[in-house]
């Protein structure tokens, strides 16, 4: 090829774009897994304070003393499951919003690829052009060539 392909330097940016991108949506998906796992840990925390309250209210022999505290840890737990969900809720958010940068990072990319490919077409006929006009000019100067020396005979 006679001639680079001008925009060479934006794909490579874009495609380091594109990577920054897929880096972006690994840690929020990682993020994303880790507020999923914290949320079932939480809800398993809360699911073995309210069974402790429970047992204690059925048990029979306790202290409202135990009582308020079963109560309060319950309350606790609960508090922390909403926490959780709302930090699973706001990773869900982030990983959705990494996934859309991706996707817009990808399809710029895209775009210039279809430019740099375009361009490659265009040298390709060009230089098909090129050769057919070449091959042609020496078919014309042969017959030439070769019609000078019928002649002379």
């Amino acid at each position: 090829m006679s001639q680079r392909f001008r925009l060479a330097v934006v794909l490579r940016l874009r495609e380091m774009a594109e990577d920054r991108a897929q880096l972006g949506l690994a840690q929020a998906l990682a993020a994303h897994h880790e507020a999923v796992a914290d949320v079932h840990r939480l809800q398993d925390a809360a699911e073995v304070e309210r069974q402790r309250l429970s047992s204690l209210q059925s048990g029979g022999a306790f202290s409202a003393g135990q009582l308020l505290d079963a109560s309060d840890a319950v309350d606790g737990a609960q508090r922390s499951l909403e926490r959780g969900r709302d930090r699973l809720q706001t990773a869900a958010g982030e990983l959705f919003q990494a996934r859309a940068v991706l996707a817009e990072a990808t399809r710029r990319r895209e775009v210039v690829e279809r430019f740099r490919d375009r361009f490659v077409a265009a040298q390709r006929r060009e230089e098909d052009r090129r050769e057919a006009a070449f091959l042609s000019e020496m078919g014309v100067t042969r017959h030439a060539w070769r019609a000078l020396g019928e002649g002379r005979q």
